[in-house]
């Protein structure tokens, strides 16, 4: 009989172990991909004349690496791009100083603007029945880093159509500068284990980014702004 309770206890204890192997911290690292789309605000800080009065909801990608250093915490790198495009009218004048009819003009304010990011992150775990592994991780944090923006600060041409100056040439995208500066903001997602390794992701985030570029043109009268965007992506992860 004492034979038999000692061979029940080493048993017992060993299931433990197999289970306590498919449990944190044995997952400590985690990496993926997300897609989707973010709106984002017309630039400031530029006079009004250059920023345009609306934007596109743009299309939005990043990758990530997360580092768990708990059951409850998570640094992350991401590193994400989109591009930002705002709209506006300029009044045209004709040969002769003869007012035209407005035009609508392209304000690229990045080709691609890149992040380059931390992201540290509070986590609530949940668990299969019977803690065999960690099943979801619901988790909200902040974030802080580079963005860099890609563009050349070119100008951009079009003819008049339909009026009296018709084939005049006018100013149709007006593009900003490269530039660098930095940014933060927050997120909350919630992170679903098909399997053990393998997961689907949902995020919602805001961002603010403050970037300075080098353009010149009239004045360099966008040689810095600042925006917010909101990116809302899913996306998939695999642990180690």
């Amino acid at each position: 009989m004492k034979a038999f309770l000692l061979t029940a206890a080493a048993l017992i204890a060993s299931a433990g172990s197999m289970f306590a192997q498919n449990m944190p911290p044995d997952y400590n690292w985690e990496a993926g991909i997300n897609i989707g789309a973010s709106a984002f605000t017309r630039p400031l800080g530029p006079s009004e004349l250059y920023t345009g009065t609306r934007t596109n909801t743009v299309p939005d990608y990043s990758i990530r690496v997360n580092h768990f250093f708990s059951e409850h915490w998570m640094l992350g790198i991401d590193i994400g791009e989109r591009k930002w495009q705002s709209y506006g009218t300029w009044q045209e004048n004709g040969t002769f100083g003869q007012t035209l009819n407005n035009q609508q003009v392209t304000f690229n304010i990045a080709s691609k603007a890149i992040n380059e990011s931390f992201e540290m992150n509070y986590i609530i775990p949940f668990y299969t029945k019977f803690q065999t592994y960690n099943k979801a991780n619901l988790y909200f944090g902040a974030m802080f880093g580079l963005m860099t923006t890609v563009n050349d600060g070119s100008m951009g041409y079009s003819k008049l159509k339909g009026s009296v100056d018709s084939g005049t040439a006018y100013v149709s995208s007006y593009d900003y500068g490269y530039g660098i500066g930095y940014n933060f903001g927050v997120q909350i997602g919630y992170t679903y284990y098909i399997m053990p390794r393998f997961a689907v992701n949902v995020e919602i985030a805001a961002r603010y980014a403050d970037v300075r570029t080098n353009s010149t043109s009239y004045g360099s009268e966008n040689s810095n702004f600042y925006l917010l965007y909101f990116p809302e992506t899913i996306g998939l992860r695999y642990r180690f």
